[in-house]
């Protein structure tokens, strides 16, 4: 595979896993230009407005970023479009580039499900994919959904961990000194958690992410929960001194596994994830991860987990290493969509 010119669209943020891809392509030597279109970004009340009633960027906006995306394209004659769940690039844009005269290949990669009401995206959204090299996703119940809107070059490819920031914190390394958490659960608030999260001992539970305070229960354990989102380091510290931590997945968004899955043994924890197929294709239920299907069996498997440390952490360990050996990287996931790009 030839080194290439990629133009990376999407997040910026040293907070964002969407740059672990760019760094990716990066470190396997590609020339890469990243661009954040950042058309969420209001800069004044007329495009708040906009955003919060149509739950649209403001047309001249998009309109603004079309022009940028082309002109660079052509100044920098890149080899590729690698496009991250930024959806309001429309039709209209897609066919502009391939008109170029030399068009870039482009492709399509989203994290989300993109068939949940939750996930915004223009009306052209489904109908612009057909129009895409090639579209990745790391939702496996989307792919076949995805080729009967016309995307044959439609992959499923699993998410993954980044080495740098998600692994194991020495205690020099760490801001939480001796503190340690028995259960620990990392993520944004959704309803559809609480029965599994009210079957546990909230006294062993401590809980960081968005969206908190609309948990009805918010008032009465408000000091095991920290209402806001944390990234690196701050994500692999917590999973640092966390006894269990659970994978827990989203019932709306039909995940059958999210980037949790690979970040949560990568940093060492004990990961405590629902029971499926997916997530047994990855790990070994009982050797190298601990499963459930109802609330009941959640709570008998933490108190067990808790009260038996050295079977704790031989699964621990035995996650650590799994994960690590697997090739379940971002840099593995890049290799693996190059390949299928350039084999289209």
């Amino acid at each position: 595979m030839g080194l290439m010119r990629i133009l990376y669209l999407g997040s910026t943020s040293p907070t964002a896993c969407a740059s672990f891809y760019a760094d990716a392509a990066e470190s396997l030597g590609h020339e890469v230009f990243r661009w954040d279109p950042e058309l969420f970004r209001v800069q004044n009340l007329s495009q708040y407005l906009h955003l919060k009633i149509l739950k649209t960027p403001a047309q001249p906006k998009r309109d603004q970023c079309r022009e940028e995306i082309v002109k660079k394209c052509s100044v920098l004659k890149v080899d590729l479009v690698f496009n991250l769940a930024e959806n309001f690039l429309s039709l209209d844009f897609l066919q502009e580039l391939k008109s170029l005269s030399q068009p870039p290949r482009i492709v399509y990669h989203s994290h989300d499900n993109n068939f949940s009401s939750g996930i915004l995206k223009p009306d052209d959204f489904f109908e612009s994919l057909a129009w895409y090299d090639c579209v990745f996703t790391t939702k496996s119940q989307n792919l076949q959904k995805y080729k009967m809107l016309g995307q044959s070059r439609a992959f499923y490819i699993p998410s993954a961990y980044e080495p740098k920031v998600h692994r194991p914190l020495s205690t020099n390394e760490s801001k939480l000194g001796n503190q340690e958490f028995a259960v620990s659960f990392i993520g944004t608030y959704d309803r559809s958690r609480d029965r599994f999260l009210e079957a546990l001992d909230w006294n062993k539970l401590f809980i960081w992410g968005d969206r908190w305070k609309r948990f009805s229960h918010y008032r009465k354990y408000k000091n095991h929960i920290h209402p806001k989102a944390i990234y690196y380091p701050d994500f692999a510290d917590v999973l640092s001194h966390s006894r269990v931590t659970l994978g827990l997945l989203r019932e709306e968004a039909a995940d059958k596994h999210t980037q949790r899955t690979f970040e949560i043994p990568a940093c060492g924890a004990l990961q405590v994830a629902p029971r499926n197929d997916e997530i047994l294709s990855f790990f070994e239920e009982n050797k190298e991860i601990v499963c459930f299907d109802s609330p009941e069996e959640l709570k008998d498997k933490v108190d067990f987990y808790l009260s038996h440390e050295s079977e704790r952490k031989r699964i621990a360990g035995a996650g650590f290493e799994r994960v690590t050996r697997s090739r379940h990287t971002y840099c593995d996931r890049v290799k693996t969509i190059l390949e299928r790009v350039l084999s289209t």
